[in-house]
């Protein structure tokens, strides 16, 4: 469903609240533009209490005439619920409406109406689901397999990480991001220091710790995209058929939306996993032919290489042999880069656990910590 959204509200005129509320205030005068904003307290940190941020702008439109905008960003299940865990249902969007409109009055002055909140337009949001496993089917190994995926086929990658151990697999382009990772590692990062895990604003949920490790067989991946600015999201919509037109709060808050969304992306990077074993053939040029067809995005250095080893292979089976010869000729580390780097396709077993996150993403059931709670 729904994790964070930037939700935009335009004014006519500059609201009572912006010199009464609890803002830092500055002022650019080479172009005229008042900045006021505040991000969660420490004192409010402390209490577990969820804040949104918040951003005022006055910009000037022309003479004596500006235009007036306060941007809300803000995690929806958090802000219900203290924690991301636990996942919304349509059927909660009047009650975080009316908790946003609670929190902004309440812990920085902010009075809004509720019409106000629910038709603002979004300018960013984070679609989410969290993939519970009762297999002992450790996250790391599920990223490590997506790590194969060619996605710079499907996506203008800004850039890709694999960090944190394994725990974090991270796809950056310059209006979207995909994360896939493990939450219950990420949670334990955050406790650590909000900077070394990849969700940021984790202090409300650190007590899942103590519920989530009893449950010794259980573990938890979460899947999120999100989409930056208007142009991406119009793009988004269009994609999965949905009308690009309306970007209001109330109606980006929809399962289907995020289904579609989540799984689109999903199929992405599923589809540029390899798919087939490479056959070791006759000739140089069957398996030349043979490695590009198993592989047809492989660049000429990584298929002279596979096809240089398999010759090898074929006329020496044993596997010490050719680690031998490879590393005498390039060193140590090349043998082993090629073996990490290898481009085998997922396992059945591999191929089993895949297949869950696509039903999970399919079914789109909501998750909830009480279900995992003794």
């Amino acid at each position: 469903m729904i994790d964070t959204i930037k939700i935009r509200i335009p004014f006519s005129s500059q609201p009572k609240w912006v010199t009464e509320a609890r803002l830092l205030q500055k002022l650019d005068a080479t172009n005229g533009v008042f900045v006021a904003y505040n991000n969660p307290s420490n004192s409010f940190k402390k209490l577990g209490i969820y804040q949104p941020r918040l951003t005022y702008t006055e910009r000037p439109r022309g003479y004596n005439i500006k235009a007036y905008e306060l941007a809300i960003e803000f995690s929806a299940p958090k802000l219900l619920y203290s924690n991301n865990f636990t996942e919304l249902r349509d059927t909660d969007f009047d009650a975080v409406v009316e908790q946003l409109k609670e929190v902004l009055r309440k812990t920085y002055g902010v009075w809004l109406f509720p019409h106000q909140l629910a038709n603002a337009q979004v300018g960013k949001i984070d679609y989410s689901k969290n993939i519970v496993f009762t297999d002992l089917t450790p996250v790391s190994t599920i990223t490590e397999i997506l790590r194969k995926a060619d996605v710079s086929r499907r996506y203008d990658v800004q850039h890709t990480n694999f960090k944190n151990g394994g725990h974090v697999y991270h796809i950056h382009t310059n209006s979207l991001d995909i994360a896939f990772y493990d939450k219950v590692a990420d949670l334990k990062q955050s406790k650590i220091s909000d900077k070394r895990s990849y969700e940021k604003n984790g202090y409300t949920q650190l007590s899942l710790l103590d519920e989530l490790e009893k449950q010794k067989t259980v573990s938890v991946a979460r899947l999120e995209i999100r989409l930056n600015g208007l142009a991406k999201l119009r793009n988004e919509l269009k994609a999965i058929e949905l009308d690009s037109t309306d970007l209001r709060f109330s109606s980006l808050f929809k399962t289907d939306i995020s289904r579609r969304v989540l799984l689109r992306h999903w199929k992405n990077i599923f589809d540029e996993l390899p798919k087939a074993p490479y056959a070791t053939l006759g000739t140089v040029e069957q398996n030349l032919i043979a490695y590009k067809q198993a592989y047809p995005y492989a660049k000429p250095a990584e298929t002279s290489f596979a096809v240089m080893i398999a010759m090898i292979r074929k006329d020496h089976a044993d596997e010490r042999y050719v680690r031998n010869i490879i590393e005498e000729l390039f060193g140590k580390h090349i043998y082993y880069r090629y073996k990490r780097s290898g481009r085998s396709p997922p396992t059945k077993t591999q191929l089993k656990t895949l297949l869950h996150i696509t039903e999970t993403l399919t079914v789109m059931a909501p998750v909830s910590i009480d279900d995992y709670t003794l």
